[in-house]
């Protein structure tokens, strides 16, 4: 180590050294720390494989219900004195983010936090830096509360000019994951359900906003007629509290923390500032080290979480191999979680954690029918909504003891759309020959040269109806709800956390931790229950909704030149397992092992 120091160390470099070994000495958490969080964008739902991260060191990304974990136990540990964070995110699904803001508006409660950044580049970003005690903003920055929008894409004038005819058969109205193809601009129903969509999210960040910094509600509203915010006027209505750079935030988080006074300090390296700890390391450490098992007495009860992340395929799914891969959530790779998690002796309740902008019916229904014969088998199963549970993502969930969502969870899109795209003009119009040969009528049905025939279409909405009125009727079962109050709320619409509960679609508002939680009440551990949490780690699938297209996929995504219809949404197929977990194992090779992730 010293090889490296220019000379002999003096005492400054003492102090330093004495603080790297105190750090080792706390399993890696010193006394007085302030943690540091960078949120240039949200931590995933999953941490993908990456195998180029891995060969250049980076290791594992930290996950959202880490730092979330992290966040909250931080808030009871005496060795943490305070929090900082770079809040600059890009764009971002408003239910993680309201996740994260809830640990952090905790936190804040109990000790000090500062929110700074560059900039804040959106309404988001702003919203969560609003939860921390002080918000800093560099001179040359803006506040981007400028309110929420929802844009589509319509395809259909491009489709009829280079000769691609869609064909698409929807229940009901509001499923409007088809008409990029269908349309050349808004239906009414599609603007009626993206614009109360847009108007309950602002609602609930407009609430938050004003009640962390003391304002009303009119009062943000009006700043975000006129946004982005400069800094002077930033300052002057009390969305900013101080202009300044990074060095400065620093040593005033030091300062809020018990550290020198902030003036003339430079937090990096003065000798008497506090130690720092990035949020992913403290999340690593052990908080304390467990009891060892006394014979004879039965352990903690466990609560297992399997987690449901990308769209929802028949057969295997997997996570992203690359950062640009696509993750999917297989109907038998989840299937087989909930029936480990139901066969487990110590594993008294299970929590499936949905992120999924839904998927292939037969994949849906797969993984629905094992959340039947959990429930069948005495285990409690819980749905904790995460960025979007829409469409088949609702339909994994609705068989649940309790469905527990974000206020901005997209949810709801219960409907079918099947469809192709018939491209036989456009190869005329190439050169491209093309013919058929069949054994039997509907042997092509599906093929793009040609388009339903009438008994074709006729087939294909008699099976639509069929697997909408299953999709209904299951829901009015597992929500106890008639079929008549759930096809009003239903017919392919997609409601915010918010709204889903007041129609009776979700139970709870709340993220991962109000569903794992124990306290009383139904799919609920009983009064008095201590259990720690556990994850099937093999079986935890990977990957990214991207932020853009939460709310286009959150009403369904098209499943075009295909068989099988797709409603609940998207394409099905079969996935060949691969290498995924931390072993190196195929997340269905063998039974994975159990880690505990909360206590």
């Amino acid at each position: 180590m010293f090889a490296f120091l220019p000379g002999i160390p003096g005492q400054d470099e003492l102090k330093v050294l004495a603080r790297r070994i105190d750090t080792a000495r706390h399993n890696g958490v010193p006394s007085g720390c302030v943690l540091e969080l960078d949120l240039l964008s949200i931590p995933p739902e999953t941490a993908g494989f990456d195998p180029l991260a891995m060969i250049a060191g980076g290791g594992r990304p930290l996950v959202l219900r880490q730092a979330i974990a992290a966040i909250h136990r931080a808030a009871e540990d005496d060795r943490v004195a305070g929090l900082i964070a770079r809040v600059q995110l890009p764009a971002a699904a408003p239910g993680p983010v309201q996740e994260l803001r809830a640990a952090i508006a905790e936190f804040s409660a109990a000790k000090p936090t500062l929110a700074w950044a560059e900039t804040y580049p959106g309404t988001l970003s702003y919203y969560l830096a609003s939860a921390f005690r002080e918000v800093w903003m560099q001179p040359s920055g803006t506040v981007g509360l400028v309110g929420f929008a929802t844009n589509a894409t319509f395809l259909r004038d491009a489709l009829d000019k280079v000769g691609i005819e869609p064909q698409f058969v929807a229940r009901g109205e509001y499923k409007s994951a088809a008409n990029v193809f269908t349309e050349d601009r808004y239906t009414e129903a599609q603007r009626e359900a993206d614009g109360r969509m847009i108007e309950s999210l602002q609602s609930q960040v407009w609430q938050a906003i004003a009640e962390s910094r003391q304002l009303s509600i009119e009062a943000v509203n009006a700043l975000a007629d006129r946004a982005p915010v400069l800094r002077d006027d930033a300052v002057t209505a009390g969305l900013v509290d101080h202009i300044g750079f990074r060095d400065e935030a620093y040593a005033r988080i030091g300062e809020l923390s018990g550290g020198p006074e902030a003036a003339g300090t430079d937090a990096d390296n003065h000798p008497d500032a506090l130690p720092r700890l990035y949020l992913s390391r403290y999340a690593r450490t052990s908080p304390k080290v467990p009891a060892p098992q006394i014979p004879g007495r039965k352990s903690k009860p466990t609560i297992a979480v399997v987690t449901l992340h990308g769209p929802i395929v028949s057969g295997r799914g997997g996570p992203q191999v690359l950062p640009l891969g696509n993750s999917s959530a297989g109907g038998d790779t989840i299937a087989a979680a909930l029936r480990e998690a139901a066969a487990d002796d110590d594993v008294s309740a299970i929590v499936l954690r949905v992120d999924s902008p839904g998927g292939s019916v037969s994949g849906s229904e797969t993984i629905w029918r094992e959340v039947v014969r959990a429930r069948d088998r005495g285990k409690p199963v819980v749905a904790s909504m995460g960025a979007v549970a829409a469409s088949g993502g609702y339909y994994v969930s609705m068989a649940a003891d309790e469905i527990v969502a974000n206020a901005g969870t997209i949810t709801g899109s219960i409907g079918v759309i099947t469809g192709k795209l018939i491209s036989r003009e456009l190869k005329d119009k190439l050169g491209v020959g093309s013919d058929s040969l069949r054994t039997n009528p509907n042997a092509d049905a599906w093929s793009s040269n040609a388009p339903f025939t009438d008994e074709q279409h006729t087939q294909i909405e008699a099976e639509t109806d069929l697997l909408y009125t299953d999709f209904i009727e299951r829901v009015a079962v597992g929500r106890k709800l008639s079929v008549e109050q759930v096809d009003e709320v239903a017919r392919g619409r997609v409601w915010t956390g918010a709204d889903a509960k007041d129609r009776g679609l979700v139970d709870e508002l709340g993220g991962l931790r109000a569903a794992v939680t124990p306290r009383q009440g139904a799919g609920r551990a009983g009064p008095g229950h201590q259990g720690a949490g556990a994850e099937l780690p093999g079986l935890v699938l990977a990957g990214h909704v991207a932020a853009q297209a939460v709310f286009a996929t959150g009403r369904g995504d098209t499943a075009a030149s295909r068989r099988e219809p797709a409603g609940p949404i998207g394409r099905g197929s079969d996935r060949k397992c691969g290498p995924h977990d931390d072993r190196g194992q195929c997340p269905m090779a063998g039974r994975p092992p159990i880690l505990t992730i909360l206590t």
